[in-house]
This record gives C-alpha cells, structure tokens and sequence, in this order.
C-alpha cells in the first residue's frame, strides 16, 4: 500500500515595521504562502499584550489581498507605553498545517514631551509630544494660549485671569468665543451646541462639543476649567478635515492636569 505523500504546510510570515511609535497607527498584517499548485483559506487574528502579560488589544486580519491578511485599522499604542517587551501573537484557523514564527516581540519607542515648565502657568501640566508643530503661540503665563498640530489634529490651552465667583456657563462661553477669536486661522468660529457641566480632576468644568466648518473643520470639544486660584483654562481637541477626534490628541488632551502644591 502506497505511503500518502505529506501535504506540506503553509508558511505565516509576520509583516512588522523595524520601529513602532505610539504617534503613528502600526500595521497589522501577515503573508501566508501555500504550498506550490495549492491554495490555503484562513481565519486569522493577531493579539497585542503589554509587558505585564495583559490583552492590549485584538485584531480580526479580514483585509485580503493576494497572500496578504491585515488589520483594517492599525495598533494605536498609549502615548507613554508600558516600559519593557510587548509580544504580538498571530493565531491562524487554516486547512492546512501552518509553519512559521506565530509571534515577536517589540519595545515601542519613547515619546520625548515638550517643556512647558516657562510657558504654561505652574499650576497645570500638559503632555505635548515634540513632533507636535506649534501653530499658535500667544501671550505670557498670566494669560495666553498655545496650540499644537499634528498629522490631522490638534491640541490647545488656553488661560486667563478668571472672576472668584463660580463658574457660569456664560463666564465660559465668553472665553471659549476669545480664543477662537484670538486664533486668526479660521475664517468662521465653530458651531456650538449645549454646554455640560463637567470636573476636572475636581475641578469645575463645562464641556462644549464643537464643530468646526471648512475643508480643515471637523469634530472638536472644549472644556472651560476653573483652577483654584480662579485661573481658567480652555483646553481644545479637534480633528482637521477629519470626521473624527483622532485618538492620539484625544490622549495627549486628556494629559492636562493640576500640579500639587508643594507642602
């Protein structure tokens, strides 16, 4: 009786860049390569863990093209990641056998922030990566504003000299609309809808969606915060012809915070 010749198996090869960054979505994807004269039908997805052994996130590779699986969306790492090896583990569902390295690990690379110590007041920081472009840069540490951009989106801070009383929301829509007038850019302030009574590490806050017209508008949000030394800040996210916030300025926003008073 005739030995049955071995089906030989497919061959998983993970495409990974050579350096992975949080500012910049990574590619999920991988080659799978039948066996000569053979055709190979696979289910595939891939699992990011941090260095603690945790699920970051999981991705279904159901983009196909050719020999090529990927991700439709890419891996979005946290602006300051978890020091030490990340894995990325590929797990594959096929009619045939499957050789290959089904997973490496990667080290991301920091995100060197900016130092705002002399431009921000010293009561509130802000985690700016370097590779945001400064687009507006006004006033002093008693009353100012900048404004950062990257890629499609962009984060801003402004601040000002605020009355004792509490805050109202017409005590915040009248900064709001000063520094979209301040910020000369655009040609139209954007649409505003309602106001949300909000807090801030404790401390009051209004939330204002916005919309912003043009072919460089988009979605944004506004928080008017008060400080304790009645400072009030305006803190901005928005996209830039986008329909959506892009996920890396939303976090670099959300870095805004209150300095403890040393005792």
């Amino acid at each position: 009786m005739p030995t049955p010749t071995p089906i030989p198996p497919a061959r998983l090869t993970i495409d990974w860049p050579a350096s992975v960054s949080p500012l910049s979505p990574v590619p999920l994807a991988v080659s799978l390569m039948p066996p000569a004269g053979m055709t190979v039908n696979a289910t595939i997805t891939a699992i990011v863990m941090d260095p603690e052994a945790q699920v970051y996130a999981t991705f279904a590779l159901t983009d196909r093209q050719g020999l090529r699986y990927s991700a439709p969306d890419g891996l979005m790492l946290p602006l300051q990641p978890q020091p030490g090896y990340w894995w990325l583990i590929v797990h594959v569902d096929a009619d045939l056998s499957i050789a290959g390295e089904p997973a490496l690990s990667f080290v991301p690379e920091p995100v060197p922030v900016r130092d705002l110590t002399e431009i921000l007041p010293a009561a509130v920081t802000l985690q700016v990566p370097q590779a945001f472009a400064e687009a507006v840069a006004q006033g002093d540490v008693r009353a100012g504003g900048r404004v950062w951009i990257y890629g499609r989106g962009e984060v801003g801070l402004w601040w000002a000299p605020g009355p004792a009383e509490a805050l109202t929301v017409s005590n915040a829509l009248v900064l709001l609309e000063a520094t979209t007038t301040a910020d000369d850019r655009f040609d139209a302030p954007p649409a505003l809808s309602e106001a949300f009574p909000a807090t801030v590490q404790g401390a009051p806050a209004f939330e204002f969606p916005e919309v912003w017209p043009g072919s460089a508008g988009g979605p944004g949000r506004s928080w008017v915060i008060k400080g304790a030394d009645h400072t009030l800040y305006v803190l901005r996210v928005r996209s830039l012809g986008s329909d959506a916030i892009p996920a890396l300025h939303a976090e670099v926003a959300r870095t805004f915070g209150f300095i403890e008073p040393a005792e």
